[in-house]
């Protein structure tokens, strides 16, 4: 029941955080990058304040404090470089890369501290590598890697530390140790602000910033569901399928095409995320 339960908090926590990616990125192509980090994490910041206060949860230890501020330090650099990433092309495109290594960050660490997954997660987990790439449209043709390589794999490696650290918080605490990762947040993408002399997004792009930190701080309160209601390993695997969300909406809102490859990718999901829940 337990590992069915951690399922659902993570593929829940991939829709969420799919979306916050799709948003961020759309945003991102009407506003300079650092102001949609900065006000989307100030937004969920400030929603996480108040549910943690509505809800009584604990104050954080010491430990959980030093654990959030390290994941706050690496989500940041992470949302900076994708939603640059996103916004330099398809929705879809950035999406592969940095979610598999995403993926892999949390599956290496995961099998370090917990000891090796089972036969068929971890073939589950090498099915869910697949998955991202495809669902993405993910291709070598005519590839750059320094424009279009480069900043989604810092991205990736970014948020898969950020998986990391922030999993390791204590059981039962979420609100509190979610809020100091975004203080965080927000302070590195204020200081891009200043040194770019960025503005606060425009009316156009707002609601798309709101949308972008609702979403996103969803993501985050899922995956820490998941991670204390099971392995890191598949906590961060099953979280890191945001890619489909992404992709799903960019179908849906922007018109992209699915395709062949995409759609079989959705469908690996689907079979990755059956093997990964034994």
């Amino acid at each position: 029941m337990t590992e069915n339960v951690a399922t659902l908090y993570g593929l829940a926590s991939a829709f969420a955080w799919g979306a916050g990616d799709f948003y961020g990125g759309y945003a991102s192509m009407k506003a300079r990058v650092s102001g949609v980090v900065a006000y989307s994490q100030t937004i969920g910041c400030t929603l996480l304040l108040l549910l943690a206060v509505l809800t009584g949860e604990r104050l954080p230890s010491l430990a959980d404090l030093v654990w959030s501020m390290l994941g706050g330090v690496f989500s940041g650099l992470g949302l900076i470089f994708y939603y640059a990433a996103l916004s330099r092309g398809s929705m879809g495109y950035a999406a592969p890369i940095t979610g598999v290594l995403t993926a892999a960050v949390p599956a290496a660490a995961g099998s370090s501290l917990e000891g090796s997954p089972s036969a068929q997660q971890a073939a589950g987990f090498f099915l869910a590598f697949a998955s991202i790439a495809l669902v993405g449209g993910f291709s070598t043709d005519h590839l750059r890697p320094r424009t279009e390589l480069s900043l989604p794999a810092a991205a990736g490696l970014c948020f898969g530390l950020f998986l990391v650290f922030i999993g390791q918080v204590s059981e039962g605490s979420y609100l509190y140790p979610l809020m100091v990762s975004r203080l965080l947040t927000v302070g590195l993408a204020f200081v891009v602000i200043r040194s770019v002399k960025s503005t606060l997004p425009s009316s156009k792009a707002l609601p798309y910033v709101v949308a972008a930190g609702v979403f996103d701080t969803a993501g985050s309160f899922f995956y820490l569901l998941a991670r204390q209601a099971g392995r890191l390993d598949v906590a961060g695997v099953l979280s890191s399928l945001y890619p489909v969300s992404t992709v799903l909406l960019a179908k849906t809102v922007l018109r992209e095409s699915l395709g062949r490859r995409r759609t079989a990718g959705i469908a690996l999901a689907a079979a990755a995320t059956a093997m990964i829940n034994t």
